[in-house]
């Protein structure tokens, strides 16, 4: 599969996620985008729908389960997805004493593998009825600190 029709991509607000959006982006093209800062989140989409793709941005916390399972089914139902990626993450700072509180480490865990799990989840079914998809998971660079 070359040619997807219909993308999710999650942390699409800035890197990675914002330059996937930009490159998918084009007539014929359904992404559904989301990302914690709403303000940039929303110069991406506009930024896709001038390159007219047709894009549902949404500020929404991939560790929030019910939330992400109903907003892509909704984005599903009306647009097949036959691309995920999973790129929202979060890194803790090694040079302060985050590593010591469970919290952040807490949170850090619910993004990063809760919210993979969050994102591909709703969809993965779906695509397999389909008989068509692609999954792409990026990982985090908090993977690097011990």
């Amino acid at each position: 599969m070359k040619s997807f029709k219909s993308i999710v991509i999650t942390g699409a607000s800035s890197g990675i996620g914002e330059a996937l959006a930009l490159d998918y982006a084009a007539p014929g093209v359904a992404l559904a985008l989301t990302g914690r800062d709403a303000e940039r989140l929303r110069a991406v989409a506009d930024a896709c729908r001038a390159r007219g793709a047709t894009v549902e941005a949404g500020q929404i916390d991939v560790a929030e389960r019910g939330a992400m399972a109903s907003w892509l089914t909704t984005f599903d139902e009306a647009h097949p997805v036959d691309l995920v990626i999973a790129n929202a993450g979060i890194s803790v700072d090694k040079k302060n004493d985050s590593l010591a509180d469970f919290s952040v480490l807490r949170k850090t865990l619910d993004v990063n593998v809760g919210g993979v799990l969050n994102t591909i989840e709703p969809l993965v079914g779906r695509m397999a009825g389909r008989g068509r998809g692609q999954i792409g998971i990026v990982s985090s660079l908090a993977s690097f600190i011990g």
